[in-house]
C-alpha cells in the first residue's frame, strides 16, 4: 500500500482571546462633605468606558435593552439583599431624567422579576461593602440567586446561549481600593456601577488550506459519528455540550464570573457539523491566456470554478452554515455557536479523504484516503465569549493512502472509526450493536452516584434535585472496559472547592463618616466583545497524538 509522502501536517488551532483590556472603571473618591439636597440617587453606570468594539447604544441592543441585577450590602458581618432581581431598562437619551438615571439606564418604578415595584436605593456609608452581579437574556424561569453562586442557567442549545450575557461581579467600598493578590479592586460609593457584560456562549470555525506543489485540492469527504458513510459537510469529533445547565459563580480574588457546565444530567454530542466548505478557485499553470482557471476535471477554463481549497492560512477555506445568532435565524456564517466547556478532556479528531488535481491542465488526479489528525484536549477548553478557529493544512506530507486498502472508493468510503489506532474507544463513543445507541466515554459508577443538591427552582419539593455543580464528572480512564473512575473513585479524586476562612475576613475597611445627604445607586452597562488572536499549532499527522508546537 502506498502512502502519499506527507499531507495534512496540521492541526492549527486558532485560539481566540476574550475581552479587551479595560480602563479603570472609576476614579477613587472620598465621601463628599454634607450638602443640603439629597438629589444624587444608587445608580448603575460609569464615567469611563472600557475598551470595547461595541458602542454604548449597541451594547444596550445586544442586551435586549434590559438586564437583571442582584445586589447585597454587608454591614456588621451580615449580608442582606438590596437589589433582588431588579430589572434595569435602557431608553435612549433619557439620562438625567431622574436621580437614578445617569447613563440612560433606569430601575425605579419598574417591576422586579420577583414581582416587587422597584424603588430608589441609596448608598449606606455605614456598610462595609456592596456587591453587584448582573445578567441579561435569561429564560423566564431563570433568575439570579445571590452574589456568590449567582446563576444556574438552563440552556436548550448553543443558539439560545448567544443571547445570554453575564457580567463580572462588582464590589463597592466607601473609598476605592486597588486589587491585591487576594482581594479584587473596588469602586467607591457614589460612583456609577458599570457592568461589563460578556457573552455566555462561544463560537468556532473549522478551516483548511493546502500547499501541495503543482496540485490543487478538492472534494474533501469527512468521516465521523453521525455520517458513517462519509459526508461533504465538515465534521469533527470531540465532546460538544448540546444542552443542559450552567452555573455562574464568582472568583473571590478577582470578581471574575466563572462558568461551569454543571453536571451529569447535561447532554453531550461527540461530533459537530460545521457546514459545507466554501471552496475557492484555482489558477491553472497551463499557460493559456484565455483560460486562466482550473476546471473541476483538471482542464483549463475561462471561468472561475469554486471547487478548490485556498492556498494559505490567510486564504483558508472554511465550513459555512446557517445558524441562529443573537435571536436572528438564518445567519450565514463560518462561525458556529457552541457551548463553553472548559472541563473538556477529549481530543478533537478529523478523518478525511480528498482529491489532488494537477495544475498543468493535464487532468491528472490523485485520490488520498484516510488522512487522520487530532488536536490535543489542551487546546479544546472552550470559554465563554471566545471565538475559536481550528485550521488544518494539507501539504505534501501525509499519512493518507493513495493505493488500495485505505478506505475504499473516494466517493463514498465505508464507515470508519475516528480513532483506529486506539481500538476505537479511548476517546470516541462506540455504537452498542444491540441497540444502535451511542455509548459515551463517561460511565456513571453505580457505587458512587453523582452527588445532588436541592433544585433551587423547586425549593418546596424535596424530590427535586440537580447534580452538585461543585462535583463534576471526570473522564473514565478504563473506558470502554469498566464502569469506574468517575466522581468519587479514589484513583481519580475531584478537587474540593475552597472558600475564604470566615474567621479571617482580611483587611478591615475604616467606616467613614456618613454624609447627611443620600447618594442614589445608578447603573450602566457595556458589552465586551471577544477579539480574534490566532495561534497556529502544527501536529504531525500519523494517526497518533503528537507533540505540537506554536508557530511564532
Amino acid at each position: 500500500m502506498k502512502t502519499l509522502n506527507s499531507l495534512f501536517a496540521a492541526a492549527l488551532l486558532a485560539t481566540l482571546v476574550a475581552g479587551c483590556a479595560s480602563d479603570a472603571l472609576v476614579n477613587p473618591q472620598e465621601p463628599q462633605a454634607p450638602v443640603t439636597d439629597a438629589t444624587d440617587a444608587i445608580g448603575f453606570g460609569s464615567t469611563t468606558q472600557p475598551k470595547t468594539r461595541v458602542t454604548h447604544e449597541e451594547s444596550a441592543a445586544l442586551l435586549g435593552n434590559k438586564f437583571l441585577v442582584y445586589g447585597t450590602k454587608t454591614k456588621g458581618g451580615t449580608v442582606s439583599p438590596v437589589f433582588d432581581n431588579y430589572v434595569v431598562e435602557y431608553t435612549t437619551s433619557s439620562a438625567g431624567s431622574s436621580a437614578t438615571n445617569t447613563h440612560d439606564w433606569e430601575y425605579v418604578g419598574k417591576e422586579s422579576k420577583k414581582g416587587a415595584i422597584q424603588g430608589v436605593k441609596y448608598w449606606d456609608f455605614s456598610a462595609e461593602r456592596f456587591d453587584f452581579v448582573a445578567a441579561s437574556g435569561l429564560a423566564a424561569k431563570d433568575s439570579i440567586k445571590n452574589t456568590t453562586d449567582g446563576l444556574r442557567i438552563n440552556v436548550a442549545d448553543a443558539a439560545a446561549m448567544t443571547s445570554i450575557f453575564v457580567a463580572d461581579r462588582i464590589t463597592a467600598t466607601p473609598t476605592a481600593k486597588d486589587a491585591t493578590t487576594t482581594e479584587p479592586a473596588t469602586t467607591a460609593y457614589k460612583d456609577v456601577v458599570q457592568f461589563q457584560f460578556r457573552r455566555l456562549g462561544a463560537q468556532m470555525r473549522i478551516g483548511f488550506y493546502e500547499t501541495v506543489p503543482g496540485y490543487a485540492v478538492k472534494d474533501l469527504i469527512f468521516y465521523y459519528i453521525g455520517a458513517p458513510s462519509g459526508s461533504r459537510e465538515v465534521g469533527v469529533g470531540s465532546a460538544f455540550p448540546q444542552s443542559g445547565k450552567y452555573t455562574v459563580s464568582y472568583d473571590d480574588a478577582t470578581n471574575a464570573a466563572k462558568v461551569k457546565f454543571a453536571g451529569a444530567d447535561n447532554s453531550l454530542a461527540f461530533t459537530n457539523n460545521f457546514g459545507a466548505l466554501d471552496y475557492t478557485y484555482a489558477n491553472t499553470q497551463e499557460g493559456i491566456a484565455s483560460k486562466p482557471y482550473l476546471d473541476v476535471d483538471g482542464s483549463s477554463t475561462a471561468t472561475q470554478v469554486k471547487a478548490f481549497l485556498g492556498t494559505s492560512s490567510t486564504q483558508a477555506t472554511y465550513g459555512k452554515g446557517t445558524y441562529t445568532i443573537d435571536g436572528t435565524a438564518g445567519v450565514s456564517s463560518a462561525y458556529k455557536p457552541i457551548l463553553p466547556y472548559e472541563e473538556n478532556s477529549l481530543k478533537m479528531q478529523i478523518r478525511v479523504d480528498y482529491t489532488l488535481i494537477a495544475l498543468d491542465g493535464s487532468g491528472d488526479s490523485i485520490h488520498v484516503r484516510d488522512a487522520y489528525v487530532s488536536v490535543p484536549a489542551d487546546f479544546l477548553k472552550w470559554k465563554p465569549n471566545y471565538s475559536y478557529t481550528y485550521l488544518f493544512k494539507i501539504s505534501d506530507n501525509s499519512n493518507g493512502f493513495t493505493g488500495k486498502g485505505g478506505g475504499g472508493d473516494i466517493t463514498v468510503g465505508p464507515g470508519r472509526d475516528p480513532d483506529p489506532d486506539n481500538g476505537g474507544g479511548d476517546n470516541d463513543p462506540v455504537v452498542d450493536p444491540g441497540t444502535g445507541e451511542v455509548i459515551p466515554p463517561y460511565i456513571p459508577d453505580p457505587n458512587h452516584p453523582q452527588p445532588t443538591i436541592p433544585d433551587p427552582d423547586f425549593p418546596d419539593d424535596p424530590t427535586k434535585t440537580i447534580p452538585n455543580p461543585d462535583v463534576p464528572l471526570v473522564p473514565n480512564p478504563d473506558y470502554p472496559d469498566g464502569p469506574k473512575g468517575d466522581q468519587h473513585d479514589p484513583s481519580n479524586p475531584v478537587p474540593v472547592p475552597t472558600i475564604p476562612d470566615p474567621g479571617n475576613p482580611g483587611d478591615v475597611i475604616p467606616d467613614p463618616e456618613n454624609p447627611s445627604n443620600l447618594f442614589p445607586i445608578t447603573f450602566d452597562a457595556v458589552v465586551v466583545e471577544a477579539e480574534d488572536k490566532t495561534t497556529t499549532i502544527y501536529t504531525v499527522v500519523d494517526g497518533t497524538d503528537n507533540s505540537s508546537e506554536t508557530e511564532h
